[in-house]
């Protein structure tokens, strides 16, 4: 897994690497306007800052696979918790005008999860709803029945992208959003880590659905 960590990451910087290069080196040149030097230099920070998130994703994909990172169990209510990721993501400009509904049938459901991680791996998720989707989509999150359920009636998945979803660096055909390609797979080892699991199903031009399942504690 290191060998194939260290692989990955040479492949992965090397395209941001020669962004930067290539615009530090117009930079020097004499001719460069002050305002294409405001320019190149708004590239090398966005490709430095992708940089920073390529590797931290590939640490943490590392040290969840290698189960080296330290879960900081609390017990919290899941509805409060998930309720207040998704007035979170309402209260984001990004994410203005789109349709995010919330329910729960389940408000006694009481989560054992570290917070910090758990929170990462929903808004993965939900956030894969909203960028990989046009704006009208809509998304309904639902705690049913012990399961926490994100669906959405968006572009769904093609078939050989769906049994991929959850590889690692894997992006889908589908779709020009940017990233990492780690997200899918962060979200699904962070929920494994927990002991849950994780189930998506997904028909093109007919939405995905995504069912998570965490041990409900007494």
């Amino acid at each position: 897994m290191r060998n194939e960590w260290i692989s990955n990451v040479s492949h992965d910087l090397k395209t941001p690497l020669a962004s930067i290069r290539g615009y530090a080196e117009l930079l020097n040149e004499e001719q460069v306007s002050h305002a294409e030097r405001q320019e190149y230099a708004e590239v090398i920070e966005r490709q430095s800052l992708y940089m920073k998130e390529l590797l931290d994703d590939f640490n943490l994909t590392l040290r969840l696979r290698n189960q080296e990172l330290p879960l900081h169990i609390q017990e919290i209510k899941a509805e409060r918790f998930t309720r207040e990721i998704v007035i979170d993501i309402l209260n984001d400009p990004r994410y203005d005008g789109y349709h995010i509904n919330f329910e729960s049938d389940d408000p006694a459901l009481i989560w054992s999860i570290d917070q910090h991680l758990m929170k990462r791996a929903l808004l993965n998720f939900i956030h894969n709803a909203l960028l990989h989707n046009a704006s009208d989509v809509e998304v309904d999150i639902r705690l049913e029945a012990g399961k926490l359920i994100i669906e959405d009636n968006g572009n769904g998945i093609a078939p050989d992208d769906l049994e991929q979803i959850f590889d690692r660096y894997y992006r889908g055909t589908n779709t020009k959003a940017q990233g990492t390609g780690l997200g899918m797979a962060i979200a699904r080892d962070i929920i494994t880590a927990h002991g849950g699991t994780v189930y998506l199903t997904s028909e093109q031009h007919q939405g995905t659905k995504i069912v998570i399942a965490l041990k409900k504690e007494d």
